[in-house]
């Protein structure tokens, strides 16, 4: 006899908890039938109606809730703890001016008309004696690098300033805080407190190439009868290691013609970026054979606009650059002569009152080595630039056929004068 198999449980103990499941079960398809059914009822509404507001509410409802799978009550992270407000200070970056449109320039003078804006004289008064009132002894150029008042010039255009002043391109006249200065890389930076401020946009300087096309903008001379004069050239040549007045730097080469007063002004290329700031030019080719001095034409050196951002954004943070040094400059001569008998690396002059100088060093001393180590000319710089301000250092120089060992504490070339 073959066994009948229910598709449900036959037992009589477990026909109750049958029922009570399914009538469970009929509960919940007849919730979720009319659920459905008033969903199509509200969608029909909005469909066959003129609110199409109330139609885009509806659909956006259906995605949230009942196409998307939100986590589960038990599966959200709890609410973080509140946190007090911090005062956060600006960054540079905020400030700084966005590029231009190359697009929009159709020739040269379209770019001298957006970045005279931002291109800005310098005014250094100086006091004539204790008493008297500082009175205009020099002036220079300089521009906007940040929409905030922050202003990059030379050094030497500031240089022992009692009162500065920031001459507009719109015809304000500005006083002007001095932020800092480095004076190995000739780079200063001013703030002034003005409205509409225009800064210039900044270039890379390592993307400078020889031939290019270039302005320098500034105030040659004057600040008022000749402010704002634009010079054209091209970039004459990149990474020219120049010693002016006993620093080292690195410059870009340009024959856009400059003359006192340009200093700290920008040069600009063709997409109205400041890549460079002007700071010298030879003035002398030589002497002919009559005496008379030959004027040097189109060598003019600007400092690469990277250069100039990492000092300016030193001293905007910390008010200043520390730069180790001993208040030196040396000479390394590879061959014999009567004034120098054994071919090495030479102290060619010394800091007044520098560390070098107050620790025995002499003009003319034959450098062998530093703390035991013998180094080329370039060996030596590097090895300076590395240590800190205040560390001691001992330098072995032969003078006069006699070695011996000098110790010298490494001071901050910002405080040091030539």
């Amino acid at each position: 006899m073959s066994r009948k198999f229910y598709p449900y449980p036959a037992d009589y103990r477990n026909t109750a908890s049958l029922r009570r499941a399914r009538r469970g079960g009929n509960v919940f398809t007849l919730i979720l039938v009319g659920i459905i059914v008033l969903l199509l009822g509200a969608g029909a509404y909005f469909a066959f109606t003129d609110n199409m507001r109330g139609w885009d509410a509806f659909t956006d409802f259906i995605a949230k809730n009942c196409l998307e799978n939100p986590p589960s009550p038990k599966t959200q992270p709890a609410a973080e703890a509140a946190t007090p407000a911090t005062v956060q200070i600006p960054a540079i970056e905020e400030h700084l001016a966005m590029p231009f449109d190359p697009s929009s320039f159709s020739g040269i003078p379209d770019v001298v008309d957006a970045v005279t804006p931002g291109v800005v004289g310098i005014l250094n008064y100086q006091k004539k004696t204790a008493k008297s009132e500082p009175a205009l002894a020099g002036s220079g150029s300089g521009f906007i690098y940040t929409e905030n008042g922050y202003i990059i010039t030379n050094h030497h255009v500031i240089e022992g300033a009692e009162k500065l002043q920031v001459s507009l391109a719109d015809g304000r006249l500005v006083d002007a805080e001095l932020v800092g200065g480095d004076v190995q890389t000739d780079v200063a930076v001013l703030h002034i407190d003005a409205a509409g401020l225009k800064a210039l946009p900044i270039g890379d300087s390592k993307k400078a190439r020889v031939g290019e096309f270039v302005l320098a903008i500034g105030d040659p001379i004057s600040a008022d009868e000749l402010s704002g004069s634009v010079t054209f050239g091209i970039v004459s040549a990149l990474s020219r290691e120049i010693n002016i007045e006993g620093f080292v730097n690195e410059y870009l080469q340009t024959d856009a013609a400059v003359n006192p007063g340009n200093s700290g002004g920008p040069l600009i290329n063709m997409r109205g970026e400041v890549i460079g700031v002007t700071s010298a030019k030879y003035t002398s080719a030589g002497i002919d054979e009559f005496g008379q001095n030959i004027s040097s034409e189109g060598i003019g050196f600007a400092l690469p606009i990277n250069n100039v951002t990492e000092i300016a954004q030193s001293l905007i943070l910390n008010g200043s650059t520390v730069r180790p040094g001993i208040g030196i400059t040396i000479v390394s001569y590879k061959e014999a002569t009567a004034a120098v008998p054994v071919p090495g690396v030479y102290i060619y002059s010394l800091t007044e009152g520098g560390p070098a100088e107050a620790a025995g060093v002499q003009k003319g001393d034959r450098l062998i080595a530093l703390d035991g180590v013998e180094m080329t000319q370039d060996q030596f710089v590097e090895a300076i630039r590395s240590k800190t301000v205040g560390d001691a250092i001992v330098l072995t120089v032969e003078r006069s056929g006699v070695k011996q060992d000098i110790t010298v504490i490494v001071g901050d070339m910002n405080q040091m004068r030539k």
